[in-house]
């Protein structure tokens, strides 16, 4: 397929303040972390498939906090119709790019999660893979709220660590080196949830274990935004050196939960769309998603 991007604009928004420039810090090692479980991919897949419009047009999804593209390029690469939403430019670069090396009919656009550049009930389904936890929950459950059309889908993808030794003792030599708050992940997805008017739940969880040598290992640790951008290059060098020392043989271990749910279709649209779709269309007949 012939390689088009369609950037849909940027709107001012005010996305350069400092919180976002981390991001763009961090562009040129995202890529390696490794991709999503496969399995994770066609979860998302399955659900666009069953949130998807009225079956004539292809399933738009809206990827908030795309990156680089870690979820927007292999959704693309399914015929759905992604419009990838980035605030960081140097990481939606990278994805323009990999979006044209591999052929793909792509969407982009330089915007937070905060205030979206598309039109009300617009999108069949919004994806927030890994990102929530950076964003203004309120706010963002507000725009979801606006641009997901009647009978769309909201899944919420969240990573931990795995349960693994070498995961677990990399989590204490973090947690000894960058003292953090506990991230308010459960109150911002309740947030989300009730104010776009979805009700979300766990639909499953998925594993992840990829062996990295130490050169990929440290670019994945760069990619962390609490430890390479925050880190002084002496504090960086020691704390590579603590992780290097505890495995030969890394693996990069995650768990990742799919949160889901699908907005509720008002009577009047069921009227309507069963009015509108052909006889003995199984859509029209049972008119509710």
């Amino acid at each position: 397929m012939r390689a088009e991007i369609m950037s849909l604009g940027r709107r001012k928004v005010g996305i350069d303040e400092p919180s976002r420039w981390v991001f763009n810090r961090m562009a040129d090692v995202y890529g390696a972390r490794p991709a999503y479980p496969a399995a994770l991919i066609e979860a998302l897949a399955d659900l666009a498939r069953s949130a998807g419009g009225d079956g004539k047009d292809p399933v738009r999804i809206a990827d908030l906090g795309a990156g680089i593209g870690h979820v927007a390029l292999p959704l693309a690469e399914r015929a759905f119709d992604v419009v990838a939403i980035e605030p960081a430019r140097l990481m939606l670069d990278q994805l323009r790019a990999a979006a044209v090396g591999r052929g793909l009919r792509l969407q982009t656009c330089h915007a937070p999660a905060e205030n979206l550049p598309l039109k009300n009930s617009s999108v069949d389904v919004v994806i927030i893979a890994d990102a929530l936890h950076f964003l203004d929950a309120e706010l963002t459950a507000r725009e979801v709220a606006r641009v997901l059309a009647p009978g769309g889908a909201l899944a919420v993808v969240t990573c931990e660590f795995g349960a693994t030794p070498f995961m677990q003792e990399v989590r204490r030599v973090i947690e000894g080196a960058v003292p953090r708050r506990p991230r308010a992940l459960v109150k911002q997805m309740v947030h989300l949830s009730s104010i776009a008017k979805v009700p979300l739940t766990v639909e499953r969880r998925f594993h992840d274990h990829t062996p990295v040598d130490n050169a990929t290992l440290d670019r994945i640790l760069r990619s962390i935004s609490f430890i390479g951008p925050a880190m002084n290059p002496q504090r960086l060098e020691d704390f590579r050196a603590r992780v290097h020392g505890l495995s030969d043989a890394p693996v990069w271990a995650r768990t990742f939960a799919l949160h889901c749910g699908q907005r509720m279709i008002p009577a009047a649209v069921r009227r309507e769309r069963a009015r509108a779709a052909p006889s003995g269309s199984p859509r029209g007949s049972s008119g509710s998603k």
